[in-house]
């Protein structure tokens, strides 16, 4: 449990036409805008994700939710052992007259369970409270909001971006931050890094639009000293971010390369809310799956079919409670709409 732990903060630290198939996703990819509109946080919204997994025989359930205000997005991150206990942490993001995200401030969290469960989970507490502050920010995996998704790559400055980092892990964890400061002034000496973000298109899945910003994070070491290698390997991060369109809400993320995240990241199961009531949900095994999409497209369909009708049938009504048609006139219109 400690190691998955340890892998989902680094995950979330980093949060986030090509070819026919995308990668190994098997989505239709329209790439006719080169920008967007203005991403914004709509209110009433929420995404929900979760993965459920069991490594080396032990079962656990981690959800990231994001909740849209009309000047605040409220996130929480829960970790829950089966059997075992549940820690929950909650954070809370201004929104800007304009759109924009302010500063993420950590608001809760609780920690209940076995003592087992407690002792395994209570060094990642301190890391967990001040995690909130990477959320939303420059060079994080979601985008800049209140302005338009581009085609033009935005780069950032990716040694910033590290030793930010770096100083994040030191601080949360004491035990080892003398030796992590010394590996990140090594690494960021001897290293080329790339951090990058870029709109690459939209697709509609679900009958609900979804943005795609591609998201790099290399460091590419040229150092010698091999001790530093594997921490530096897991600084290699070319992912895609889904983002519902209509409510601005990150979703699933697509790991072109796998790396040590991969195993959270495919298995998320994400759905957008609106009022509490369930649009749209995708995963990256469905994505990847043409048949199942083909299903979703035949459903999405419908979908769309029935909401026209809905609509024709309610301007009818309309139209005659307000005395424009008379009853005989209504019956004929709707037993033709009907049929």
């Amino acid at each position: 449990m400690k190691l998955i732990l340890g892998i989902l903060v680094l995950v979330l630290l980093l949060s986030t036409s090509v070819n026919a198939d995308l990668y190994k996703l098997k989505i239709d990819l329209n790439t006719s805008e080169n920008s967007t509109k203005d991403l914004l946080i709509k209110n009433g919204y929420s995404s929900k994700c979760r993965a459920e997994l069991n490594q080396s025989g032990t079962e656990m359930i981690i959800d990231i939710n994001f909740y849209g205000f009309k000047n605040k997005i409220d996130s929480e991150i829960i970790f829950e052992g089966i059997g075992e206990g549940t820690y929950k942490v909650e954070y809370s993001t201004k929104i800007t007259q304009f759109g924009a995200t302010g500063k993420t401030k950590f608001i809760r969290q609780s920690l209940t369970g076995s003592k087992e469960f407690k002792k395994e989970v209570k060094p990642y507490v301190r890391m967990f409270k001040n995690l909130g502050k990477f959320f939303f920010t420059e060079g994080s995996r979601h985008p800049e909001y209140g302005k338009p998704l581009t085609m033009n790559k935005k780069f950032f400055d990716g040694k910033k971006i590290f030793k930010r980092t770096i100083n994040f892990l030191a601080t949360s964890i004491p035990k080892i931050s003398s030796q992590l400061k010394k590996m990140g002034a090594e690494v960021l000496k001897n290293s080329e890094i790339e951090l990058s973000q870029e709109f690459i298109g939209y697709s509609i899945i679900n009958g609900e639009r979804y943005d795609l910003l591609k998201y790099n994070f290399i460091v590419d070491y040229k150092g010698t000293n091999p001790d530093y290698r594997p921490f530096v390997n897991d600084f290699r991060y070319e992912q895609i971010q889904f983002i519902h369109s209509d409510s601005g809400l990150p979703s699933v993320v697509y790991d072109i390369v796998p790396n040590s995240d991969t195993w959270m990241n495919h298995s998320n199961v994400c759905g957008i809310y609106e009022n509490n009531s369930l649009i749209s949900e995708i995963s990256i095994p469905m994505l990847m799956d043409a048949s199942k999409l083909k299903k979703i497209k035949k459903k999405s369909k419908v979908k769309v079919e029935n909401e026209d009708l809905t609509e024709q049938l309610k301007t009818l009504s309309e139209l005659y409670n307000s005395g424009v048609l008379t009853k005989e006139e209504f019956e004929k219109a709707k037993k033709k709409l009907l049929n």
